[in-house]
């Protein structure tokens, strides 16, 4: 359900110096408006958050069945596998609660023909998507993300400084993607009036990302890597960490770039397109 957020007041907001702290300044005061609101129905919020870790899990807990009855993907070890599911869900869980929320907050204001209540706001529409789109049940896929990649860490032997800010780069990458991928549903929520399926359309998508891109074949992991940048949500930041060769990552980030950039593109020509409507 759409939130409504109070922006401070205009002389608050000239009182801090820099753009982006205001901007700071503003979500923070989304996400304390988001959590307000949950917590007048404390068990459901709680509730909620611990289905959806539980949810996130399920991938994972898949995979070691597979190997506890002697499969596998080939060139990767059972723990090494947890680990990148850990970094895909690690990146789901910071993507989810803290801007993906703004596909489902557009295309129930356009359904519900409210979204003109942000086009009025003294700040850019795309802010306004986001900041009125926490989602603080989300917050469960994080913590899921975080649980995992600490247990898959354990059987990992120490790794050097090099590998982890290879990693960090990558995962960053990661993050410029799934924000590219919101931009795009965000802005066919638009003209595809109330139709969710967008979202189903997309976690079917990203869900290759749960898995070591060399299992596929090679066409497909072309798609997943130079058209679609899937592997960065997982394979390429995990394989850094662990210090495994990989080919194609400088084009892949290539990728995700160009990927950012359209999405924009194509997110405010949307909003340029948008006639208010409701129903």
């Amino acid at each position: 359900m759409a939130r409504t957020v109070d922006l401070p007041s205009p002389d608050e907001q000239k009182s801090n110096a820099g753009p982006l702290f205001q901007w700071f300044k503003i979500y923070i005061h989304g996400m304390k408006t988001a959590f307000a609101s949950r917590m007048a129905y404390r068990g459901d919020f709680f509730m909620s958050m611990f289905i959806m870790m539980v949810v996130e899990l399920f991938g994972p807990l898949v995979t070691l069945l597979i190997y506890h009855n002697g499969a596998s993907f080939p060139g990767w070890e059972r723990h090494e596998v947890l680990l990148l599911q850990g970094v895909f869900l690690l990146s789901r869980g910071i993507a989810f609660p803290f801007f993906m929320g703004m596909v489902w907050n557009t295309i129930s204001r356009v359904q519900e023909g409210t979204y003109d209540l942000l086009l009025i706001k003294p700040r850019s529409i795309l802010q306004m998507s986001i900041i009125t789109a926490f989602d603080s049940e989300d917050l469960g896929k994080l913590i899921g993300g975080i649980l995992l990649f600490i247990y898959a860490l354990k059987s990992v032997p120490s790794l050097p400084l090099v590998n982890w800010a290879s990693f960090l780069l990558l995962f960053i990458f990661s993050l410029i993607t799934m924000f590219a991928f919101g931009l795009f549903m965000s802005g066919l929520g638009i003209v595809w009036i109330g139709n969710y399926r967008i979202y189903d359309i997309f976690m079917s998508v990203m869900d290759f990302g749960l898995y070591p891109r060399s299992i596929f074949n090679k066409l497909f992991q072309t798609i997943i890597t130079w058209v679609i940048p899937i592997s960065l949500l997982g394979s390429f930041p995990a394989s850094a960490l662990l210090g495994k060769q990989i080919t194609g990552v400088l084009g892949a980030m290539l990728c995700s770039i160009f990927f950012l950039l359209v999405g924009l593109w194509f997110f405010h020509r949307m909003v340029r397109n948008y006639t208010s409507a409701g129903g």
